[in-house]
């Protein structure tokens, strides 16, 4: 296997002591295999499984408790040392774990970066091992609940008591820190000295007022300490960003500052919130989602929600506005809002407004962009009545930039007989097109999908720009005519 053979020629070079070659060996070619994440360039699964079992029992059985314990302190790839506290954790030898956690402490072995496994939320910096491994220890196997016992208070004491602080670890479990003083103390001291905004949380939840200044001096790394401190006082602190974040690099930071405002429920977070409303950021629409300030509650599966009725205006005004109304949004707040015939036509009122085109959603599968038609959205449409909906269908078939999203179009709307009652504006729509490699892609659609009559209309409007494809210098598009042709058994 090809993959296993460059995977160990690329392996680092690890400073093994009191390590026999043949072990050191099996080692790093477990590690090898440990880092590869992507199965799809493995040619055997079953056999690439085999293989990393059977070096990891070869490991094992070359080694006792003393050696797993003294190989653990030494700069050893992480692999081999989740390994060897797997086989503690086995063996229920969590004395044993917990011996290795405090010689460690002060390791910073990186797992992940934060916002690339929760939300894109870089709240806490780094995930390192040392703090999966903590929250290992404190958290009930069965309920994987995090509970109080003198383990924690043991681990916490020993944490804080360690020179230098690592405070890696501390943000990896500032859930787990108790709100006291001594603890608020050292950590405020700590992001002070290292300016480490990633604790800021932490300091937040005491809600004093003289750390405000001190919080908004991290800028735009304050958010999440608002968000656990949600002050009056930060308000024109937060008006500052309305126009900032607008490129996709700040995508995920816009998401988390609009977060932060919806945390207010004021007067004059009133204000901020219809200035971000009436900015010039095409995210802005980003925050009725936010508004709800729903949470899920795990235990009873449900949402629960925190609503401001202060924002129910805006709530309401997004999906005539900005075309935005989720799923989520539309059954606990529109509901709340009007009455069953008010909403049938504020639905309506809000597809007649919006163009089709404005707005767009990513198909991952397909790598495309789309028009704005989300199955919340056709879930929308379709409780239109049938005029209604007829309507909007239409209009949005003459509105399509691109024809050949007309395929979109109907796998999203799922409803063949919408289709057929649309043709007259499937028609006008292709009478309107110039480009034959958008009317080929159409016509090749209409034809998977058996619209006999609509297939035959494209084969026309396709005859009749050949003549002008043929004298033209595209002979991409020329041989696609030819293609078409052929494929179809047609003479154009």
């Amino acid at each position: 296997m090809k993959i296993f053979i460059l995977a160990f020629l690329l392996c680092p070079f690890f400073a093994f002591t009191q390590i026999n070659k043949e072990l050191e060996f099996d080692i790093k070619k477990y590690d090898s295999l440990s880092l590869i994440s992507d199965f799809r360039t493995i040619d055997n699964f079953d056999e690439f499984v085999l293989l990393r079992d059977k070096v990891e029992k070869s490991i094992l059985s070359k080694t006792n408790e003393s050696d797993l314990v003294s190989f653990y302190k030494q700069e050893i790839p992480l692999s081999f040392r989740k390994l060897i506290i797997q086989k503690f954790f086995e063996d229920n030898d969590t004395a044993t774990v917990v011996q290795l956690f405090k010689a460690t402490i002060g390791r910073k072995d990186i797992i992940a970066e934060s916002h690339s496994i929760r939300n894109f939320d870089p709240e806490i910096g780094s995930i390192i091992f040392n703090g999966e491994l903590f929250e290992r220890l404190i958290m009930d196997p069965k309920t994987y609940e995090i509970r109080e016992s003198a383990l924690k208070d043991e681990l916490l004491n020993f944490i804080f008591a360690s020179e230098p602080l690592n405070e890696n670890l501390l943000s990896n479990i500032q859930y787990a820190i108790p709100l006291k003083k001594e603890y608020y103390d050292v950590i405020k001291k700590l992001v002070k000295e290292k300016n480490f905004p990633y604790l800021l949380g932490y300091i937040a939840k005491f809600k004093k007022q003289e750390d405000i200044e001190f919080i908004k001096s991290f800028g735009d790394k304050s958010f999440f300490a608002i968000q656990e401190f949600p002050d009056e006082k930060f308000i024109p602190f937060l008006e500052q960003f309305i126009e900032k974040f607008a490129g996709d690099e700040d995508f995920f930071v816009y998401q988390t500052y609009l977060r932060t405002v919806a945390k207010f429920c004021s007067p004059n977070a009133k204000i901020l919130v219809e200035k971000i409303f009436n900015s010039g950021n095409p995210r802005r629409s980003f925050l009725i989602s936010a508004l709800s300030r729903s949470t899920y509650d795990f235990k009873n599966e449900v949402f629960v929600d925190h609503y401001c009725e202060l924002y129910y205006p805006y709530i309401k005004e997004a999906w005539i506005n900005d075309g935005v109304l989720d799923n989520y949004v539309f059954e606990n707040y529109t509901k709340k809002i009007l009455n069953k015939n008010d909403l049938a036509s504020y639905l309506y009122n809000g597809f007649k407004k919006i163009k089709i085109n404005e707005f767009s959603t990513r198909d991952i599968d397909n790598e495309v962009e789309l028009p704005n038609l989300s199955q919340t959205n056709i879930k929308f449409l379709k409780t239109l009545n049938s005029t209604m909906y007829l309507e909007i269908v239409n209009k949005y078939i003459l509105e399509l930039d691109f024809l050949q999203h007309l395929d979109f179009f109907i796998k999203f709307l799922d409803d063949r007989q919408a289709i057929l009652n649309a043709k007259d504006a499937i028609k006008l729509r292709i009478d309107k097109e110039e480009n034959s490699n958008y009317l080929i892609y159409t016509a090749q659609t209409l034809k998977k999908n058996d619209y006999k009559e609509l297939f035959d209309y494209t084969v026309e409007a396709i005859k009749r720009l050949k003549p002008k494809v043929m004298k033209g210098d595209h002979d991409y598009s020329k041989e696609q005519i030819k293609i078409f042709e052929k494929q179809f058994y047609l003479s154009l």
